[in-house]
């Protein structure tokens, strides 16, 4: 564990302790899916649950919950969230581009907020649409962002702050059917296959720390994977393993996969 790690655990740690202390709501700033998977594997005095603001994010923050709060798994937290807005640590920004304006990418709306001289660690992610994009972002900024984004690249915008019930609606990824065959279901194989990189490569990517399966960071190459894993590969895409139980003529693994990009 690096400096970094240690120095994030120890914010982490102090929110928890305010939690428990204090019988209060409290959150971390956005992490990313590496420091996700830090803080995952470490104990704090309080339970957690990480909360992005759109189903399925990869940038969250740690929400850790007091005991009046019987939330145990992330769609309680949504749900509790719609009843107790005031208590939720995200707000959903709505961005509306101007119909004549270019079209504009993630990295357009991103470098438009860090020109507002916005951190990253206060932005999560950013579903990006035709028509503009929804955001996700700490509360304690938004009403900053909405007041001071009108541009990003060539673009005009209007923001405004939408109930994360109406934001979630339609920005649910929808993954596209695919499969193939391996040996073995051993992670390397299996990156290797649905990610349509060579074997090499596979194993370079999971060694450097930019494989998470379940969430969670996965550096070795053998680990087996299984019926309903996630497996993400940062700025490739993502994968949900849907069925592995099938072997073909020759003996191999048919794996069956949905797959999103």
């Amino acid at each position: 564990m690096n400096e970094e790690d240690k120095l994030l655990l120890a914010k982490i740690r102090d929110r928890a302790r305010q939690c428990s202390d204090n019988s209060m709501i409290t959150s971390s700033v956005f992490l990313d899916m590496r420091e996700r998977s830090v803080v995952a594997s470490s104990r704090f005095d309080a339970r957690m649950i990480f909360y992005g603001g759109f189903d399925d994010a990869e940038r969250t923050t740690a929400v850790f919950l007091p005991e009046y709060v019987e939330a145990r798994d992330l769609q309680d937290l949504f749900e509790y969230f719609e009843d107790c807005p005031e208590a939720d640590p995200i707000s959903i920004i709505e961005i509306e581009k101007d119909k004549f304006s270019p079209a504009l990418s993630h990295r357009d709306y991103l470098g438009a907020l860090m020109g507002l001289g916005i951190k990253r660690e206060m932005t999560g992610d950013i579903i990006v649409s035709e028509n503009g994009c929804k955001m996700a972002v700490l509360e304690k900024i938004a009403p900053f962002i909405v007041e001071n984004l009108g541009k990003a690249g060539r673009g005009t915008l209007k923001a405004k702050i939408v109930s994360s019930c109406e934001a979630r609606k339609g920005t649910k990824a929808v993954g596209t059917p695919d499969s193939f065959t391996v040996s073995s279901m051993r992670l390397d194989s299996i990156v290797k296959n649905a990610f349509r990189v060579s074997r090499g490569d596979a194993c370079t990517a999971i060694e450097s720390g930019l494989v998470f399966v379940n969430d969670l960071e996965c550096t070795k190459s053998d680990k087996k994977i299984s019926d309903g894993d996630k497996i993400v590969f940062r700025r490739k895409g993502r994968i949900i393993i849907k069925n592995c139980s099938g072997v073909s003529k020759k003996g191999r693994i048919i794996v069956e996969i949905i797959r999103f990009i």
